[in-house]
């Protein structure tokens, strides 16, 4: 799958989780070659308990125009940076900021 088809879901996806959560303040994006991988920055959830970033994962859905796998999290603002990421997501410095209004 070309880097160019992950970003776009990784943009639609953002656009989406933004428009059905308003008090998501920020997304970002971590960069793979076949799966999106988000984070979503909301104070309306938890503190994490140990520590870790824990990811929802999803299917492909090529009908929903979502040809990769997904992974999603939701962590709040004040965390970003100071979670242990899932393994092979890379480092916090790898995070591409998504405004969520990019989607094509």
């Amino acid at each position: 799958m070309a880097k160019a088809d992950i970003e776009r879901q990784a943009k639609f996806l953002a656009a989406e989780n933004r428009r059905a959560e308003p008090d998501i303040r920020t997304i970002y994006w971590f960069p793979h070659e076949t799966e999106v991988r988000l984070i979503e920055l909301t104070p309306a959830i938890p503190a994490s308990g140990d520590g870790r970033v824990h990811p929802f994962h999803f299917r492909p859905k090529p009908d929903l125009n979502l040809p990769a796998p997904s992974g999603i999290a939701l962590i709040r603002p004040d965390e970003f940076g100071k979670l242990d990421l899932p393994v092979d997501w890379g480092d916090w410095k790898s995070a591409v900021p998504l405004n969520g209004e990019d989607a094509e």
